[in-house]
């Protein structure tokens, strides 16, 4: 069975928030990425629309709680570091779920 943690990343962290809960904060270029079986050409599209690296935070059970897409590795590799620093301060939360709101419907 398919796992988000079967995808290939350039960098992913377990980290452990202030509050002892456990997070997933990874980076991941979607070039090359095989996919999920059940969503065929998903990433393709996500690519041209969003970039082409995402830095994403996902709970044990595979819950993503947030997600943004990126052009550049640099700019990617600069959000993955502060996502890091404030999941274990507690600045974010990870639990309060923050989605792209251009991909909320109407």
């Amino acid at each position: 069975m398919w796992s988000i943690d079967d995808w290939k990343y350039v960098a992913r962290t377990l980290i452990t928030d202030p509050k002892g809960r456990e997070w997933s904060v990874a980076l991941m270029d979607l070039l090359g990425q095989e996919g999920d079986p059940d969503m065929p050409n998903q990433w393709l599209e996500l690519q041209f629309t969003s970039g082409r690296f995402f830095t994403l935070i996902y709970s044990p059970t595979g819950a993503v709680q947030w997600e943004r897409g990126h052009r550049t590795l640099d700019e990617a590799m600069d959000v993955y570091e502060r996502l890091l620093a404030n999941v274990r301060s507690g600045r974010l939360d990870p639990a309060q779920p923050s989605f792209r709101a251009d991909l909320l419907d109407d």
